[in-house]
C-alpha cells in the first residue's frame, strides 16, 4: 500500500476520536470517497433524524487506507465505525478495537461465504455485505475493428486477439494498471486450486510448495504480454485512473475493472461490455479474482448513545434501502438473503460467470494473517520488474518465497 505522509496522515486524523464527538455523531472511516457513500449517508440520517455522520478517509481514498487505519488505531484515534479490511482482521480482533457482531440481528441476512470471510474463531467481526469480481472491461467498436465480438476463452486466443487488434491499428489493446499488474493470476490458480484438497496459496504458506514452483508458470504465461509485444513496460508508470480515463476516453480496446466502473464507462456513452477473464485452457472451469469485500466493523472501546447509534448505522447499511443505496453509490454489488440486486446489462456475463456461481479466488486469503497486504504489495513489485525486463518470471516468484519467510 502507499505510504501516507505524516502531513496527510495529521490532517486526516484531525477530529476523528470518538470521545470527542457527541453521542449523536457517528464517526466513519472508510476507504473510498465521500461522494461514494453520500447516497448511504443521507439515507441513513433521514431515516435517523437527529443523527449525523462524520465521514471521514485517506488522500487517495483506496491508496494508504491500510496503513492509514493502524495509524488511527496506534493514536487512540479511531472512529466509531470504520472498514475493517480482512488482511487486518485477526490484528483487529487480537488487540481488541473490533465488537463481537455475531449475534448482532442485522447480521442474520448476510451470506455464509461473506461470513466467514469476517470471522475470527468462529466469531463475526464485521459485517460484509457485498460481493467483488474482476472481470475484462473491452470496447465493442474497437474489438470488431480486428473482427472480434467478445473476449476468447482461452488466454492464447487473448494475445492472438490482442495482436490482432494491433495490427488493425488500435494503438492501446490492452493495459493493466501498476497496482494490478497479473489480472489473469488469480484466476489460473482459483481454477487449479478447485482441483486440489487445498488452496495452492494455502500450500505455499503450509510449506508444501513454493511461490517458484507454483506461481512461476502463471508468471511466464503473464509475461506473454510483452513477449508478443502486445503491451509493453510503460504500464509500470500507470495507475488506476489513468488506464480508466484511456478506456474511458475510447483509446483503450480492454482493461481489467469491475462493476464500480459501469458507472463511469456508461457516462462516458462508451459502446462496451464486460467479459470474461480468460483460462489458459479451454476446458477449465471459469474463474476470477474476487470475494466478500470488506466489512464494516464497530469500535469495541465505544459504549451508551454512541454504540446504541453505531449498531443503528450498522442495521441500516444491511437493509434493503440501505443496500440499495451502496450498490447505487459504490458501484458495489449487495450479497445478502434479503436483497436481489439488479445488475447493469454491460456485466451480465462476469455476474453469471463468477459472482452467481461462486468461482471466485483471493489468493491473500491463504497466506499467513500478519503479512497478507505486504505480500500482496510484493507481488506487483515483483512483476514491474519481470514488465520492465529486470527479473524473469522464475526469478519474481523466488523473490517472493524469499519474502514470505520474512513474515513468518
Amino acid at each position: 500500500m502507499a505510504v501516507i505522509t505524516s502531513i496527510g496522515v495529521a490532517a486526516s486524523l484531525a477530529g476523528c476520536s470518538a470521545t470527542e464527538s457527541n453521542e449523536n455523531e457517528i464517526t466513519f472511516f472508510a476507504n473510498n470517497t465521500q461522494d461514494s457513500y453520500q447516497k448511504l449517508i443521507d439515507g441513513f440520517e433521514a431515516a435517523n433524524p437527529g443523527i449525523t455522520i462524520k465521514f471521514s478517509t485517506t488522500n487517495g481514498a483506496q491508496a494508504g487506507y491500510q496503513q492509514t487505519l493502524q495509524t488511527r488505531i496506534s493514536g487512540g484515534q479511531l472512529t466509531d465505525v470504520f472498514v475493517a479490511p480482512p488482511e487486518q482482521l485477526n490484528d483487529l480482533v487480537k488487540n481488541n478495537t473490533v465488537k463481537d457482531l455475531t449475534d448482532e440481528p442485522f447480521m442474520a441476512d448476510l451470506n455464509d461465504t461473506n461470513k466467514e470471510q469476517s470471522s475470527v474463531d468462529s466469531k463475526i467481526y464485521s459485517m460484509s455485505v457485498t460481493s467483488w469480481t474482476n472481470a475484462f472491461a473491452y470496447n465493442k467498436d474497437l474489438l470488431a475493428k480486428a473482427g472480434y465480438d467478445s473476449i476468447p476463452e482461452t488466454w492464447d486466443e487473448f494475445i492472438e486477439m490482442l495482436k490482432a487488434l494491433k495490427d488493425a491499428g488500435v494503438e492501446k489493446p490492452y493495459l493493466e494498471p501498476k497496482a494490478g499488474l497479473g489480472a489473469m493470476v488469480e484466476s489460473w490458480i482459483g481454477f487449479d486450486s478447485s482441483e486440489a484438497s487445498k488452496s495452492i496459496d494455502q500450500q505455499i504458506t503450509d510449506g508444501d510448495t513454493t511461490f517458484k514452483d507454483t506461481y512461476g508458470e502463471y508468471y511466464a504465461e503473464w509475461a506473454k504480454l510483452f513477449d508478443t509485444g502486445v503491451m509493453g513496460s510503460e504500464v509500470t508508470g500507470l495507475g488506476d485512473d489513468q488506464v480508466r480515463t484511456e478506456f474511458a476516453a475510447g483509446r483503450l480496446a480492454v482493461m481489467p475493472s469491475g462493476y464500480w466502473d459501469v458507472n463511469t464507462f456508461n457516462d462516458a456513452g462508451l459502446n462496451y461490455a464486460f467479459g470474461r477473464l480468460p483460462m489458459l485452457h479451454k476446458e477449465d472451469t471459469p474463474y476470477a479474482p474476487g470475494a466478500a469485500d470488506s466489512g464494516y466493523a464497530i469500535n469495541s472501546k465505544i459504549s451508551g448513545k454512541k454504540l446504541e447509534n453505531a449498531e443503528k448505522f450498522l442495521a441500516y447499511i444491511a437493509s434493503e434501502e440501505g443496500l440499495k443505496n451502496v450498490q447505487d453509490g459504490l458501484g458495489l454489488i449487495p450479497a445478502t438473503k434479503n436483497y436481489t440486486p439488479e445488475i447493469d446489462e454491460h456485466f451480465s456475463e462476469p455476474y453469471e460467470l463468477y459472482l452467481s456461481t461462486g468461482n471466485l479466488y483471493l489468493n491473500t486469503l491463504g497466506w499467513p494473517t500478519s503479512g497478507r497486504s505486504t505480500l500482496r504489495a510484493e507481488t506487483f513489485a515483483q512483476l514491474q520488474q519481470v514488465a520492465l525486463g529486470s527479473e524473469t518470471p522464475d526469478q519474481a516468484a523466488s523473490n517472493l518465497d524469499a519474502k514470505i519467510k520474512t513474515l513468518s
